[in-house]
């Protein structure tokens, strides 16, 4: 028995994994393309964020192969989970035509794929590719994002699946078109037993959070001159130049001990169980948030995608609390820019897809701490059509950007002073039947050691009242603070 009580895992799996390398390898050689190999296999019960801390354990028997990519998505209320540990493939595309560019790539690889897939086809499982994009291709771009390009976007080695109740693990190994393998199986074997729990990894140095007490905070820009392009910006709105724009800000920590990233993510799927939990590593740093929006979702050809724009704090009493979600649905100031994000979202689907519908009016969507209006949409994708499709003509909606988008970007290119990085972009997964999620990365941070970056930012209209939209970005900041113990 294992660590966990389970069954260890079967000798058959590794046979079948065994024999299809072989056959991917004579396959590779004869097509003189690549191959990918997918094994899936039931798992024992496992938490998942418990699994991605043994997973970042240096190995001891080969330090230089610790896996310096890993991926965390959850939406807890859906009980549903998808994390990778380890590239088997990275697929890294730079540009304006990065979505498409990893759309294809993606599908020529899996046109060659041999899978043996013991789940059936359950969602998340076989080769999965998981990560995101950056906000802006074309954007600013400072060492403090280093690793996250434009793209990136990996199948993994070791992928765990929760879903239905039950979990499921998949190896994946890719072989190039000379016909050999680019993974060591002994180096995947040890890593997929450390990551099942089936013997202890090598002790690792517990990490305490920063909350501590000598946590140094700043803010980028600093309030006077945020609220400043916050005026700006609603100047322009009024002038005619943008219908709505979306100014972002960060928060930059420095604490005296490294910030526990297993325990803010915990935090984060305890409070936030409606939200889209997610973390992407690369080496030192961490992107990671609790994402209330979706961008959009694709299952068989049935469409999901989410407008959310317009925030007001929860109220301390049940009374107080409804007074306040009142007070948002009469906002005629909210219920404007919602609609500039609704009609964009509705456009941006009918161009793609049939049968575009949705409530005409907004309702609320509650988190732990905010209310937000919120327009659920549904589509049937046309045939020839792609969730990378999808993601590429709604990406960036109104609701992070602006509108007109092309305008939009302009300004904050030249106003906003920031480099958004991963911050607002798409972050998810794609299966092999082409079904998958993004989310937009918000309420999130990027964690490298002892320094973190917080990020929000506030839709800007005509109207908008500097000082208001400093308050709503702290209110929406304030779930990344609690998580990594920077309250109040």
């Amino acid at each position: 028995m294992s660590a966990t009580g389970a069954p260890p895992p079967t000798e058959a799996a590794r046979e079948r994994l065994a024999a299809l390398v072989a056959a991917a390898r004579v396959k590779a050689r004869q097509a003189r393309r690549p191959v990918i190999v997918s094994v899936v296999e039931p798992a024992p019960p496992l938490d998942l964020v418990t699994a991605l801390e043994r997973a970042a354990v240096p190995d001891y028997a080969a330090p230089e192969r610790t896996p310096a990519e890993r991926f965390y998505w959850e939406r807890p209320e859906d009980g549903f989970a998808v994390v990778g540990v380890g590239a088997a493939v990275t697929l890294a595309p730079v540009g304006a035509g990065r979505f498409t560019t990893v759309d294809r790539a993606w599908r020529a690889l899996l046109a060659s794929a041999l899978v043996d897939d013991a789940s059936d086809g359950a969602p998340g499982t076989g080769p999965t590719l998981v990560g995101g994009f950056a906000f802006d291709a074309d954007g600013p771009r400072t060492d403090r994002w280093l690793g996250f390009p434009a793209s990136l976007l990996f199948l993994p080695q070791l992928q765990l699946t929760s879903g239905g109740g039950r979990q499921w693990l998949t190896t994946n190994v890719f072989v190039r078109a000379d016909g050999t393998p680019d993974a060591d199986p002994t180096v995947i074997g040890r890593q997929r037993a450390i990551l099942l729990g089936e013997h202890p990894a090598p002790p690792a140095v517990v990490l305490a959070t920063g909350g501590d007490g000598s946590v140094a905070v700043t803010e980028v820009p600093e309030r006077a001159a945020w609220q400043a392009a916050v005026a700006d910006a609603a100047a322009a709105v009024r002038a005619g130049a943008l219908e709505k724009v979306v100014l972002a800000r960060e928060v930059r920590a420095r604490a005296g001990r490294p910030f526990d990233v297993a325990a803010a993510l915990r935090r984060l799927r305890d409070g936030y169980p409606s939200c889209h939990v997610f973390a992407v590593w690369r080496g030192a740093r961490v992107f990671l948030g609790a994402s209330p929006e979706r961008l959009v979702r694709l299952d068989g050809r049935e469409v999901s995608a989410a407008c959310l724009a317009g925030s007001i704090a929860r109220g301390a009493s049940p009374a107080e609390d409804a007074e306040q979600g009142a007070r948002l649905l009469a906002s005629a100031k909210d219920r404007a820019e919602h609609a500039v994000v609704a009609r964009a979202l509705r456009e941006g689907l009918a161009e793609l897809c049939d049968e575009v519908c949705g409530p005409d009016e907004p309702a609320l969507l509650t988190v732990h701490n905010v209310h937000h209006l919120h327009t659920p949409l549904r589509a049937r994708l046309r045939e020839g059509r792609t969730l990378l499709d999808l993601v590429a003509r709604l990406h960036p909606t109104p609701a992070v950007g602006g509108a007109p988008r092309d305008a939009a970007l302009a300004f904050l290119r030249a106003h906003e002073a920031l480099d958004r990085g991963w911050y607002a972009g798409p972050v998810g997964w794609i299966g092999h039947d082409g079904g998958g999620e993004f989310a937009v990365a918000l309420r999130s941070a990027l964690v490298r050691g002892a320094e973190a970056s917080l990020f929000a930012g506030c839709g800007v209209m005509g109207d908008s009242d500097p000082a208001e939209e400093y308050a709503e970005s702290a209110l929406k900041l304030r779930p990344m603070r609690v998580a990594l113990e920077l309250a109040p």
